[in-house]
């Protein structure tokens, strides 16, 4: 054999050993990613909806140290030291804490804590509050850990006026009683203030008998108590059941409306041929695009509208009508460009946990998942007050951080499936 040819058999043998013994090379961490706090908490390995209407993060991160968000993104862009603590969302989606903006008689932590933190909604605001319940509540209890509180205190009006009963009302005869009412309401801890314009006229999408008319707040009124509230950097919030008093709300400048401020059976025509809405008369739609351009905020409890509605429904061609008749203002108001935050109206005799017959009513009218996800987080927050400090996965914010099983986007109620729940940076479940 040519000697060359050995020589060169010999070195390919020495450089395939040569490869054979060089180990591994552990590609080196992206040299503009992100240091970790060891002390961090970490939450990652799933999707992130941040509830601002952004698209989510497929492979996200959210960091948290001590009792805030520190840090949002992308997974790749940062680096996690081993002493950090790490939550693995396996393949879930990473969200902030569910907002109820409208609920009841949700002041005991036993209920706070078990009817809505374990269940993935980190926040309530409790509308409709008595005097000798409104006490700043801890989060931490004798019990535990239990979602946050906001509320408004007893609902301002006149004497006799709606809700009628002394625990829920706080009495006022004229516009210095107002505005006194109010900052009485934002010494006491109120976090924003609550009336009703509500006349008892019609509530049904067919007619009945007039109902006598009850006491409700002027403009003038009203007015007194928007510039005293604003005056304490605190919204109004004001039960509306019909539009009859709609005009005074708008006029007032209240900042959302609570529950669909219905149409007089003459401005609605509802659909006998299947369609699912009905058709709105211009003089309403009128006050609806008000709404829209005042920037008001809807929070509809469309759930709690129809149910009711409903329960007086005697066939199945009048349940039609009910559906028509709340579901049909919202729709319009939604398709004009309106904001709507979730609230249920959950009570001690109807309570619920994470709001999803609520999130599917507003799926109904038209909000993509996406949107829902913000009306129930973001805007929820902004309604109660809080949207400084809650309502979105971005650094500053409170840590409030729930993880679900499955993609909400693709379908809503994976939402039910709340397998971590973290408040105020500390986590109350975590599924084994």
């Amino acid at each position: 054999m040519n000697k060359f040819v050995v020589y060169g058999v010999i070195v390919l043998a020495l450089l395939a050993a040569c490869r054979a013994e060089t180990p591994t090379v552990t590609p080196r961490p992206n040299r503009l990613a992100r240091a970790v706090s060891p002390n961090a908490l970490v939450v990652k390995n799933g999707m992130v909806i941040d509830g601002t209407g952004a698209p989510p993060i497929l492979d996200g991160i959210v960091v948290i140290e001590e009792n805030k968000i520190v840090a949002v993104g992308h997974a790749a862009d940062f680096a996690i030291p081993p002493e950090a603590r790490v939550l693995d969302a396996r393949g879930g989606t990473i969200l902030p804490g569910i907002i109820n903006a409208h609920v009841h008689e949700s002041m005991s932590p036993l209920v706070r804590q078990f009817y809505f933190l374990k269940r993935g909604v980190t926040s309530v605001c409790d509308l409709a509050t008595p005097l000798t319940s409104m006490k700043r509540a801890p989060l931490r209890s004798e019990y535990g850990l239990a979602a946050r509180v906001f509320f408004s205190g007893p609902i301002i009006n006149k004497p006799l006026g709606y809700p009628g009963t002394e625990e829920f009302l706080y009495a006022v005869n004229n516009a210095e009683e107002a505005r006194r009412a109010v900052t009485d309401l934002v010494n006491r801890g109120a976090s924003m203030i609550k009336i009703a314009l509500e006349p008892w006229n019609w509530k049904l999408p067919w007619y009945v008998a007039e109902r006598e008319p009850i006491p409700n707040l002027t403009l003038e009124e009203v007015r007194a108590i928007v510039e005293q509230a604003h005056a304490h950097g605190k919204l109004v919030r004001v039960h509306l059941g019909t539009a009859e008093m709609l005009d005074i709300a708008l006029d007032a400048g209240v900042d959302s409306i609570e529950h669909v401020p219905l149409p007089r059976l003459e401005d609605i025509e509802f659909a006998t041929d299947g369609r699912a809405f009905a058709k709105l008369s211009p003089a309403y739609e009128a006050q609806l695009a008000r709404i829209v351009k005042q920037k008001i905020v809807m929070v509809p409890t469309l759930d709690r509208i129809v149910t009711w509605c409903e329960g007086y429904a005697v066939t199945e061609a009048r349940k039609r009508l009910c559906r028509q008749y709340a579901l049909t203002p919202v729709r319009r108001f939604y398709q004009m460009g309106g904001v709507i935050a979730l609230g249920d109206d959950s009570t001690f005799a109807m309570r619920t946990w994470m709001p999803l017959a609520e999130m599917q009513r507003l799926l109904t009218i038209g909000m993509t998942p996406l949107e829902v996800i913000r009306a129930s987080t973001q805007t929820a927050a902004r309604v109660c007050g809080q949207g400084d400090t809650l309502g979105t996965l971005e650094p500053g914010k409170l840590a409030d951080v729930i993880v679900v099983n499955g993609n909400p986007l693709q379908d809503i109620e994976a939402l039910a499936w709340v397998s971590i729940v973290i408040i105020d940076g500390q986590v109350v479940v975590q599924s084994k």
